[in-house]
């Protein structure tokens, strides 16, 4: 009898797998053209979502009617109809991401916003897959489904991505792009590039910390970057 079960829940599965395609490609920046690592993909319709490698590429799950929104801090959000996507002569796609000026005045403001039907979409996504582990005694079908069903990775998948966007806001509420150029006096430093060589002023130690530890890490931090001549 429950090899009987296992053998539905396969061929159940199995089904879930033609019913949508998978687009791979490549994420770049408009001006620049470098490659955009850590931009966030979600599919629309249905709630799907992945992000780009180090390298700019991802891979989505899509059906012909879907649509996808692709966003990254600093960047204008791009929301686009699988559709209307066209693949080069490897069969990938490319997305060119829009930088957003950084208007500096006398009031700091964070252009890293989470609507609040966004936060609480994001949440229920977590929530749910926390609540989602396996109990192969009380539900042994659900917990198949959960292990080894497209739903179930997808719903794992997204659940961490949504947790790095709302780690990201915290964030940017206290190191935003224009927060840092106002702090050191740079309208032209390259915020993700900062980032990335400056690994001492982490997502945890932003978070966790204010005032004079957090800007004195940080320009300490800014002072061998440009020594560096990075811009």
């Amino acid at each position: 009898m429950k090899l009987g079960w296992v053998i539905f829940i396969f061929l159940l599965l199995a089904g879930f797998s033609y019913s949508q395609n998978a687009i791979r490609g490549i994420i770049v920046e408009s001006d620049s053209g470098n490659v955009m690592p850590f931009v966030y993909l979600i599919n629309k319709s249905n709630g799907n979502g992945t992000m780009s490698d180090n390298d700019g590429k991802f891979t989505l799950f899509t059906n012909i009617n879907d649509t996808i929104i692709c966003t990254f801090v600093g960047f204008a959000k791009k929301i686009i109809a699988v559709k209307d996507l066209k693949t080069n002569e490897n069969g990938e796609v490319k997305i060119v991401m829009l930088q957003l000026p950084i208007q500096l005045g006398p009031v700091i403001v964070n252009t890293f916003k989470i609507r609040s039907y966004e936060r609480d979409y994001m949440s229920k996504i977590i929530d749910e897959s926390r609540m989602r582990r396996l109990d192969y005694f009380q539900s042994p079908i659900s917990a198949l489904y959960m292990s080894f069903s497209k739903e179930g990775k997808q719903i794992r998948k997204l659940a961490k991505i949504f947790e790095g966007v709302l780690i990201e806001e915290q964030v940017q509420k206290k190191l935003s792009p224009e927060i840092l150029a106002k702090l050191t006096g740079d309208n032209e430093i390259d915020y993700v590039a900062f980032r990335k060589y400056c690994v001492a002023v982490s997502d945890e130690f932003i978070i966790n910390n204010d005032g004079v530890e957090l800007y004195s890490r940080v320009m300490g931090c800014y002072k061998r970057y440009k020594a560096e001549g990075r811009k």
